[in-house]
């Protein structure tokens, strides 16, 4: 195996563990969610999709190439959320 595959071996692990750990913490702020009265729920995720509103403005602002990606995995939180 080459100094390159083995590197893109490496980064293909760690593109998973990462994307395994974003789960956990999805799972776990939906999990705290479910577990919160209606109510507090209510304005707990409203309060979310107003930070990650902000946070896509403020990528946007700063013209980072990331925004897409950052909305997508927002859209993609909040459309699992809601199912």
């Amino acid at each position: 195996m080459t100094s390159s595959d083995q590197r893109i071996e490496f980064l293909e692990e760690q593109q998973e563990a990462l994307l395994m750990q974003n789960k956990v913490l999805a799972t776990a702020l939906k999990g705290l969610l479910r577990a919160l009265p209606t109510d507090i729920a209510e304005l707990a995720t409203e309060s979310i999709r107003l930070g990650f509103d902000h946070e896509v403005a403020q990528l946007e602002y700063e013209e980072n190439p990331q925004v897409e990606l950052f909305h997508d995995a927002t859209y993609a939180f909040f459309h699992e959320r809601e199912h």
